[in-house]
Order: C-alpha cells, then sequence, then structure tokens
C-alpha cells in the first residue's frame, strides 16, 4: 500500500544530504566550542591543582618525619645496647675480680621433702 504520494528518489537524496550537512556543521561547531574551552582551560589555576599540591606536602613532611622519628629510635636502641654492653663488661669483671679475692664458698643443705 502507497502513500498518498508518490515515492520521489530525488527528494530523497536531497533530504539525505541536507541531513548530513547539517550533522557535519553541528560536528565543526561542537568540535570548535571544545578546542576553545580546552585552549583556556589552565590547570595551575584550578582547585584541585591546589589540593594536589597541598597533598603532596603534607605526604611528603609526613613521610619525613616519620624517616627522622625511625632514624631517632635506631639509635637509641643502638646506645642502649652499646650502654648495656659496657654495663655487662664492667659488671662481669668486678664479679672476676671479687671471685679472685674472696675464696668462700656456701653450701646449701636442704632436707627432703616427704
Amino acid at each position: 500500500m502507497a502513500g498518498p504520494y508518490p515515492e520521489n528518489p530525488k527528494a530523497k537524496m536531497w533530504l539525505w544530504i541536507c541531513v548530513s550537512a547539517v550533522s557535519v556543521v553541528i560536528l565543526v561547531l561542537w568540535g570548535w566550542a571544545t578546542s576553545i574551552s580546552l585552549s583556556s582551560f589552565n590547570w595551575n589555576k584550578t582547585p584541585e591543582k591546589k589540593l594536589l599540591e597541598t597533598s603532596r606536602n603534607d605526604w611528603d613532611t609526613l613521610f619525613n618525619n616519620e624517616q627522622s622519628r625511625t632514624k631517632s629510635e635506631q639509635m637509641k636502641l643502638q646506645i642502649k645496647n652499646i650502654l648495656n654492653t659496657i654495663i655487662a663488661g664492667t659488671n662481669s669483671s668486678s664479679i672476676a675480680a671479687s671471685a679472685t679475692t674472696t675464696s668462700t664458698t656456701t653450701l646449701n643443705s636442704s632436707s627432703p621433702k616427704t
């Protein structure tokens, strides 16, 4: 069943040419507007850039403080180990000296338990 108008292939061709032309104009204008907005965009002035810089500075500060704290803890442990070694050395030499001067032996007697 045909419509009230006879099919005209030339009119159909002009219709598609016009639709294609309007589509091309829309795409060209959209691309041009996008290029203008991207060329005027300045990353250094955005709040995201400031947030990123602040976060990076906070991160660096946090880890620098943690590294210095770790180094001070390691130094404290090394000093403590050195002092313990010195104290143990002086204690063992004083014990050895007192053992040679004193030759008393104490025997503990214990009774068997029942």
